[in-house]
């Protein structure tokens, strides 16, 4: 292939993706709308937040079971007596019919009822009115309060010090985890560690996804666009489809790339600066954010040369979209079965789909994120020699492909035809 008509047809390519109004307003209008749009609702949240902190956050009790302890409650002026936790207040009325009457009225929010049966079947009937607000009981903390409240008066004056504490507090669990070195180091609630262990490498994954498919994205619309006015039949005049190829992929995936790193600075920066924080729950995967551009490059060109040649296949734009949708569901194929591998990254599945061109980029930026030291780095140099490998003869039997679809204007090539071309 020639370079400099390479160069050409990538550079009028690029240019003439990122001069579109459009383009200009989805890669720098979008964030700044995103931002707006959270920013806004955000202040909704606390606007509606303040307003239910103004509101009464008192809540009835009745122990019709008569086993509440009333040494937690204190007298409360013009009222019953009240006990004060977190930030709402428990008042105890000694009759259902006085509680009723203010939970009617709205100076409650909830009522809460200590069954006369409560011994034998621990039943505790739970009130709200019309006024009550949908997530008035649910939302707050009354309701574990109430049930350490009850365990604290079941065993009051029953067991000693030490025994009672247990049975409220069974057990404080003290947390940690082997670093690299197999040596012991603090950690958090296993629940938070879960949460990041698992969102880093779907963050990855949907990172490249997005990086491919929106990349791939402007080939299929461009080159739809170019069979029906007729522009690369003069092309082809003068360059050859390699290099047609060749220059649409550079040139377009350039553009992509741009609108994808524009749309992921935000959350880059919210990751960087949050890294500190993150190194203290769980290790940061490094080495898979390290490779991650390599396999968004690779995996670019790979399925961007498959979807050029088959877009060029199709007789209009919609027909083009159509017939590559297959290569988009090969590329997320590692998505669709995120939970195997989060669970056995380096199982039988993970290491059948690091070798697959079509799943080897999400796959190994999986396998890494989860447990980098499970996986090998000959396989991690392999499955890059072999995408591209692939790479490169997709973009040659693609540009094949290209050059038929574009010649066979108006007729549709047999399969036959189609393998003996490629």
């Amino acid at each position: 292939m020639r370079g400099s008509r390479v160069l050409s047809i990538a550079r009028f390519e690029f240019l003439s993706v990122v001069k579109r109004w459009s383009y200009l307003i989805a890669t720098f209008g979008l964030p700044l709308f995103l931002l707006l749009l959270s920013i806004t609702i955000f202040g909704f949240q606390t606007y509606f937040l303040a307003q239910r902190g103004a509101e009464s956050s008192i809540f009835g009790l009745v122990d019709r079971a008569s086993i509440v302890d009333g040494s937690r409650f204190e007298a409360a002026d013009g009222g019953w007596p009240r006990w004060d936790v977190s930030s709402i207040q428990v008042a105890l009325y000694p009759t259902y019919a006085e509680a009723k009457r203010d939970l009617e009225s709205g100076k409650l929010r909830g009522l809460y009822i200590v069954e006369e049966d409560y011994l034998q079947n621990g039943s505790v009937r739970a009130l709200r009115s019309q006024k009550t607000p949908l997530l008035s009981l649910e939302g707050t903390a009354i309701e574990p309060a109430l049930r350490s409240l009850l365990r604290h008066s079941l065993i009051e004056n029953r067991l000693d010090d030490a025994v009672k504490e247990r049975v409220l507090n069974p057990a404080n669990f003290v947390r940690g985890r082997l670093n690299s070195k197999g040596e012991l180091v603090s950690s958090v609630d296993r629940t938070i560690e879960l949460l990041v262990q698992t969102s880093i490498p779907l963050f990855l994954g949907v990172l490249l996804l997005t990086a491919l498919l929106s990349a791939s994205g402007y080939l299929v619309q461009t080159i739809a666009t170019d069979k029906e006015s007729k522009v690369v039949e003069v092309l082809l005049s003068s360059a050859s489809a390699d290099e047609i190829v060749a220059g649409k992929l550079f040139g377009l995936g350039a553009a992509g790339f741009i609108q994808f790193g524009v749309w992921s600075s935000m959350l880059v920066a919210v990751a960087v600066s949050a890294s500190t924080l993150l190194s203290a729950v769980a290790p940061i995967p490094w080495l898979a954010v390290g490779v991650a551009p390599i396999f968004f490059v690779l995996g670019y060109f790979f399925t961007g040369s498959l979807m050029l040649a088959t877009a060029a296949l199709g007789a209009n734009a919609a027909e083009s979209q159509k017939l590559t949708m297959i290569w988009a569901a090969l590329t997320i194929l590692p998505l669709m079965v995120l939970i195997v591998l989060l669970d056995e990254p380096h199982g039988p599945l993970g290491e059948a789909l690091t070798w697959i061109p079509f799943t080897a980029p999400l796959t190994v930026i999986i396998r890494l994120a989860v447990d980098p030291g499970g996986i090998a780095p000959w396989e991690i140099v392999g499955s890059i020699i072999a995408l591209a490998l692939c790479t490169w003869i997709a973009i040659r039997i693609g540009a094949r492909l290209f050059r038929v679809g574009f010649v066979l204007t108006g007729s549709r090539p047999s399969l036959a035809e189609l393998w003996r071309q490629a």
